[in-house]
């Protein structure tokens, strides 16, 4: 990927010219990614699923875009040598929540905003929050291009 490139999903400027497609998983021998998605700000909620073609299934998140505006999708594809991956690691991650970068929170408080979203969630003290979120697994013949609120 083209670091600091500004995009519209799913397709990332590469370093090389051109793009890539950010919902299929990169086929290189070794590399790792790291990628943040600010959420549609016109919904109410913000979903992600991943799909497996192999298996026929998908594994779908959805949760309140108030809550967490923000996903962070990652990779380690074999290009970390030392432990606890030595070489060996193939995974994915996706990450939602309240920041857009995993940085420290002086960083974050520092940042502010990006794409004039807040980068951070600030509680006060002794306060509580509840958010909610729901997980799905189902068969299915194609990754899902929405996903409901369950009932």
């Amino acid at each position: 990927m083209q670091a600091g490139a500004v995009f519209d999903w799913p397709h990332v400027p590469t370093k090389k010219g051109g793009t890539a497609d950010l919902r299929v998983y990169n086929n290189a021998p070794a590399s790792s990614a790291f990628s943040t998605h600010l959420m549609d700000p016109h919904q109410t909620t913000a979903f992600f699923s991943a799909y497996s073609p192999r298996h026929k299934m998908a594994l779908s998140y959805i949760w309140n875009r108030s809550d967490f505006p923000w996903l962070g999708i990652w990779e380690e594809n074999h290009s970390r040598t030392n432990p606890p991956w030595n070489g060996k690691t193939l995974t994915r991650g996706m990450e939602f929540g309240a920041s857009p970068i995993p940085e420290t929170r002086r960083k974050m408080i520092e940042r502010g905003t990006l794409f004039g979203v807040p980068a951070f969630r600030w509680l006060p003290a002794k306060t509580k929050v509840r958010t909610e979120y729901w997980a799905k697994l189902e068969p299915a013949d194609k990754v899902p291009e929405s996903v409901g609120w369950p009932e």
